[in-house]
């Protein structure tokens, strides 16, 4: 029967090579190294070689998950996946994500109500928004509906007044109607409550100081672009193009009408 003649720790922490009868034979990681005592002078038949190497396969297989699960938080699905591309087997992985669960390395259920904490604080999610991610990150639905308790109406209404400032902002180019479509299409998107948009964006327009030349800038701009578009039209023809275009694009009718009183 084979014998444990020596032991050598690697130069990379937590290895070992063991040797048996005097020749290399094989390298664990320290956990396993202890848990079946691999110390010099240990008897070992094949039997006991082979639990040995497929403990050490789980431990490979524990430790890379550990890696990947203590750089920032990770689901069950998540540390999954990752040893499925490692191309570990799913009898393999479902005994590493037991043990990291039994561990308290991952926690789905602390993963939910931080990811939930932090999109508050962010105000860039809806809880719909917040929800899908959560989906697909592969949170149960209960757990997420637990979560997502935390994230209530004030907290929305918080993160639109800022959200909607900054849109309307950078969409500013466009007409009034247009710009505010942008918006809430954007919001709802990313999963935000759509009366509690719209109230925001009404919200805003009520408490802004009114630019009275923005709008008449942005169409002078723009009918200039398509009247341009339809030179080749005259008269009535060139007037329902130019007007039919504008609209469009969000421009009241009534100062579309204006534009071409004035240079049409």
């Amino acid at each position: 029967m084979p014998t444990v003649t020596k032991v050598t720790q690697q130069r990379r922490a937590g290895r070992y090579n063991i040797y048996l009868d005097d020749e290399y034979a094989f390298a664990v990681d320290e956990k396993v190294l202890i848990t079946y005592n691999l110390f010099k002078g240990a008897n070992l038949d094949e039997a006991d070689i082979e639990i040995i190497k497929v403990a050490e396969f789980k431990q490979k297989a524990y430790t890379q998950a550990l890696v990947y699960a203590t750089g920032q938080m990770r689901t069950s699905q998540q540390v999954s996946h990752k040893l499925r591309e490692r191309g570990y087997e799913p009898r393999v992985i479902q005994e590493v994500v037991k043990r990291l669960i039994s561990d308290h390395v991952i926690n789905d259920e602390i993963y939910a109500q931080t990811y939930v904490d932090q999109a508050i604080s962010a105000g860039k999610l809806g809880p719909r928004g917040v929800q899908f991610k959560l989906q697909q990150a592969g949170i149960d639905k209960f757990v997420i509906e637990d979560a997502l308790v935390a994230y209530d109406v004030d907290d929305q209404i918080t993160a639109l007044t800022a959200r909607v400032a900054n849109l309307l902002e950078k969409n500013s180019r466009y007409a009034k109607f247009m710009a505010e479509q942008k918006t809430q299409q954007k919001l709802l998107q990313q999963g935000f409550d759509l009366n509690l948009i719209k109230q925001a964006i009404q919200n805003y327009r009520l408490n802004e100081t009114p630019d009275e030349t923005l709008e008449w800038d942005n169409l002078d701009r723009d009918a200039n672009i398509v009247a341009n578009r339809y030179a080749d039209y005259t008269g009535w023809e060139f007037k329902q193009k130019v007007k039919a275009t504008l609209y469009r694009k969000g421009y009241d009718l009534n100062l579309v009408d204006k534009w071409l009183r004035q240079y049409h």
